[in-house]
């Protein structure tokens, strides 16, 4: 997620030089209920999802979400964050996102990253939780596309 292109373009060739280049990409949107980023990111926000050529290990997520909490930080202008990377995973089952925050739902991986299950696969398609934010509901079409490359 950004405001300002240049932060994008910055962020993602510092993920590409990690991960590699990219496979897949979402339109740009922008996020619903993304007010929580205002205050540090201003408006209006962007985002967008996209896929790695890297096959990653599960158990990697910790590491993973570190190196995108250090793409964050060298990006950030007087203490503010300007872009936003939360990195998931998806399998033929599940997409698991990770992220910095806690809330009930989600499961502590250790040195401050928590992971959440936002979509189940079930009968030809990815479905969401209760808890799975809009984005990734809007989006399953995409995901079930992935899913299906897998």
């Amino acid at each position: 997620m950004w405001k300002e292109e240049k932060f994008l373009l910055h962020a993602e060739k510092s993920i590409k030089e990690e991960f590699s280049d990219f496979k897949e990409e979402s339109e740009i949107f922008e996020p619903p209920f993304c007010s929580y980023y205002y205050e540090e990111m201003g408006k209006p926000l962007f985002k967008k999802f996209v896929i790695t050529g890297t096959v990653m290990d599960k158990s990697k997520i910790v590491d993973i979400k570190k190196i995108s909490m250090m793409i964050e930080d060298s990006l950030r202008i007087n203490g503010k964050r300007t872009v936003n990377v939360d990195p998931f995973y998806i399998d033929k089952q599940q997409l698991v996102v990770s992220t910095s925050k806690y809330r009930g739902n989600r499961i502590y991986m250790g040195d401050g990253v928590f992971v959440e299950l936002e979509l189940f696969y079930h009968h030809g398609s990815f479905h969401p939780f209760v808890w799975t934010y809009a984005d990734y509901k809007d989006h399953i079409p995409f995901f079930n596309r992935i899913r299906d490359a897998l």
